[in-house]
């Protein structure tokens, strides 16, 4: 966290939207990756040695998202969030308390942004703020 902005409880608040419509759409980008992992294996299995237009299709499918997942995840980091666990849409955000650099912990399922923990804890010890 050391040289990392710090946010206040209004301004990581203010995030909320944002993060959710970010971590939404990685939700939908990792579900194009894995259907399209899944069709390659397919058409791996199903062609043996055959034309490979569509395999190079599949392929090229999965740059793509893998790309477009990257960015997301780039940009998350860029407003100082970490994901922390991408199935639950759980992220911390850098903050203070008591002068010392905490996270804010936020989960998609969560109404508003309103627990925290210690650099050195996680989910299960965040508390209310």
């Amino acid at each position: 966290m050391e040289g990392q902005a710090t946010y206040t409880l209004d301004e990581a608040r203010a995030l909320v939207p944002q993060l959710r419509a970010i971590l939404l759409q990685l939700a939908v980008e990792k579900r194009r990756f894995d259907d399209a992992l899944a069709a390659l294996h397919e058409q791996h299995a199903s062609e043996n040695g055959g034309p490979h237009s569509e395999v190079d299709r599949r392929e090229a499918e999965l740059a793509e998202v893998g790309e477009g997942i990257k960015g997301l995840l780039a940009h998350l980091e860029t407003i100082g969030a970490v994901v922390r666990d991408l199935e639950s849409g759980l992220v911390d955000i850098p903050t203070e308390r008591d002068g010392e650099p905490v996270w804010f912990c936020w989960r998609l399922g969560d109404p508003e942004l309103a627990f925290w923990h210690s650099t050195t804890e996680g989910f299960a010890n965040r508390k209310p703020w």
